[in-house]
């Protein structure tokens, strides 16, 4: 039997989806927003910065890149070779991190990185559509990317109101 769920992420989006779990509704709710262009610019942007991958550029120490573009201290002691296996280490390790639950989806995406650093004619990448949805159900469930963002399942019982979100 499906059920109605109200999905919201604070003032940016509201959304009624019929299904049967409250997982199907987010699925549903993640495969609307594939064609959604500030989600697939974070996605599909292999750049740096503004972008999903920034997320990955980085150790434990923080992030690859100071505020003026270049690397930090601790990497400008390294050799080139060594900056670069470290570098790329570590943006592996978290890619895999991220997609722990999806390894193919990790996969997919270190494949496609690799595809456009060796060649700057590559425009964007192909990833599939269960890569799009687990990608953004995984930016939304990080929590940086809406208000307050939840899914309540909607149940009009005996009376004729039910409060869905208040602040």
């Amino acid at each position: 039997m499906t059920k109605l769920y109200a999905i919201h992420g604070g003032p940016s989006i509201f959304a009624l989806v019929r299904a049967k779990t409250k997982d199907e509704a987010f699925n549903i709710f993640a495969k609307n927003q594939i064609e959604n262009d500030s989600f697939r610019e974070e996605i599909d942007s292999l750049a740096i910065d503004g972008s999903l991958l920034a997320k990955f550029y980085r150790d434990d120490s923080g992030y690859f890149m100071s505020d003026f573009g270049d690397y930090p201290e601790r990497l400008l002691k390294m050799s080139e070779e060594d900056r670069e296996k470290y570098v790329d280490f570590h943006i592996e390790k978290n890619v895999k991190n991220f997609w722990r639950e999806f390894p193919q989806h990790a996969e997919a995406y270190l494949k496609e990185l690799k595809a456009i650093s060796e060649n700057e004619d590559v425009e964007e990448p192909s990833f599939s559509e269960d890569f799009y949805i687990q990608t953004i159900k995984l930016i939304i469930a990080d929590g940086e990317w809406y208000d307050d963002f939840d899914i309540v399942e909607v149940e009009i019982p005996e009376a004729n109101y039910q409060i869905i979100y208040q602040d």
